[in-house]
């Protein structure tokens, strides 16, 4: 496969999330897909590890009960290989609160034959959980 192919799988595969289409995502991503989402649980149910298609299928599901994206950008994307990272700021509403949020994840993905069989993304937690609360958490005291 060439880089530009490579390329096009992980636009696909970016594009398919963004449709919020669960027959475009499970046409991108592996039967066995290991995904994991590291971030505030107790803020953002939809953080966590999960495997395999339907559990991450429902966990996107979830994610869009939660947040109404308005903008998906990503930032910077590099592709190498069977590998691909992105840092990708988001905006959306917190539909549980109203609130607008300005998030940025970094993302690693791996892909084979066109699937994406592995993903992992990191939240700015802080920035969100003080955006999400909708005040600043004040660490002046802290040591």
């Amino acid at each position: 496969m060439t880089e530009n192919a490579k390329r096009g799988v992980v636009h696909a595969f970016c594009d398919a999330v963004s449709s919020r289409d669960p027959g475009r995502l499970a046409a991108v991503i592996d039967d066995n897909i290991e995904w994991t989402l590291f971030g505030p649980i107790d803020l953002f149910p939809f953080f966590g590890q999960r495997r395999g298609k339907a559990a991450v299928i429902a966990t996107c599901d979830r994610i869009a009960d939660t947040l109404s994206f308005i903008r998906c950008e990503k930032e910077t994307l590099l592709v190498d290989g069977s590998r691909a990272a992105g840092l990708v700021r988001l905006n959306a509403v917190d539909t549980r609160t109203g609130r607008s949020l300005s998030l940025r994840l970094a993302l690693f993905a791996e892909f084979r034959e066109g699937q994406l069989i592995a993903m992992k993304g990191l939240l700015d937690s802080f920035d969100a959980v003080e955006q999400a609360l909708g005040h600043h958490i004040d660490l002046s005291d802290v040591a």
